[in-house]
């Protein structure tokens, strides 16, 4: 059995570096293909330091970039961002004109919520690349999440009118259109094809989770959770799901539990590393909610901290920087 495992393994072997020769034309990096297995398996921190040793002893291999953005996973599943960044910033600056780096890295700055950094980031792709369903729906949503910055929106708008696409070929680019239009009007139409996509069987994530946010303002909270619950089964860490989530709990009447929305708050806080402005701000107000103002002090005054370090600003920093003077002088007196 044992010398049919060491032939079976080695025939493996044999064809990745086949596979490898092939797709690279060059020699392979063999830290990065016990890298790849370790990815495999699930097993990351092994994974990041193989990744990290190929990459130092091998800057100039052709599949540097590809060994990046495996790097930026592995670190991401870790909950490590900082480091999932950089590393995507250090592809970025190897291969300027590689339009995945720049879509992960918006979708890392959008799961933290750093929605206008991601803006700027898709913004540099499209001066690098063609316009395309997906680059816009990111820029759109991203302006969305951003709170409507005027300058966004106009750029949002502007990309919409100049890709032509089928909604139904392109229902993620159909929910962004949506959410810009729900956001700039009350258009009830917009509304009604928003809860179609949303209700859909396999109907698309963000319909989803944007749908229970409008349920949320229109306080049909029970409706909401249904689907915030749907958004979990997807993606159980999602911080804006949890978010919201927590949200929903903290509104008054029948379904006010704010202890349970810490813990909500909390989650989504962890899952961004305790780098998302919006989640530590919704937790300092489930804390406003039980009466620990110290506790609710301490998370709002780190939310506006991490947002003054962002770029541009996020849609509620009036409203946390008045929830922080009113705790401060709650607490004083």
């Amino acid at each position: 059995m044992c010398a049919m495992k060491l032939l079976t393994d080695l025939r493996a072997n044999v064809s990745m570096y086949k596979d490898w020769i092939v797709s690279w034309r060059a020699m392979p990096v063999r830290s990065w293909m016990r890298a790849a297995q370790a990815y495999r398996v699930g097993n990351f921190d092994a994974a990041v330091e193989l990744y990290r040793r190929g990459l130092q002893s091998n800057p100039s291999s052709p599949a540097r970039v590809n060994a990046l953005l495996d790097l930026s996973h592995c670190l991401f599943r870790l909950r490590r961002f900082d480091e999932a960044e950089r590393a995507l910033r250090q592809a970025s600056v190897a291969a300027p004109n590689e339009r995945e780096v720049f879509v992960r890295l918006a979708r890392l700055q959008l799961w933290l919520g750093h929605s206008s950094e991601a803006a700027w980031t898709v913004r540099s792709c499209l001066q690098k690349v063609p316009a395309d369903p997906e680059l816009v729906a990111l820029f759109i949503n991203a302006a969305v999440e951003s709170g409507g910055q005027p300058h966004l929106v106009q750029e949002a708008k502007a990309l919409l009118a100049g890709i032509h696409y089928e909604p139904e070929a392109f229902p993620r680019l159909e929910v962004a259109r949506l959410r810009l239009e729900l956001l700039l009007s009350d258009s009830l139409e917009a509304r009604d094809d928003l809860a179609k996509l949303a209700t859909a069987d396999r109907g698309p994530f963000e319909a989803v989770v944007s749908f229970a946010q409008l349920l949320i303002r229109e306080d049909k909270l029970a409706y909401a959770r249904h689907h915030l619950h749907r958004a979990l089964s997807v993606s159980p860490e999602h911080p804006r799901v949890l978010r919201l989530l927590a949200t929903s709990y903290l509104q008054n009447g029948i379904f006010f539990e704010p202890e349970y929305a810490i813990q909500l708050a909390t989650k989504a806080c962890q899952a961004t590393g305790w780098r998302g402005v919006n989640e530590m701000h919704t937790l300092a107000q489930a804390y406003v909610a039980t009466g620990d103002k110290v506790s609710a002090l301490l998370i709002a005054s780190k939310a506006r901290d991490t947002g003054r370090r962002l770029l541009g600003s996020f849609p509620d920093s009036g409203q946390l920087d008045r929830l922080i003077e009113r705790l401060s002088t709650g607490t004083q007196a």
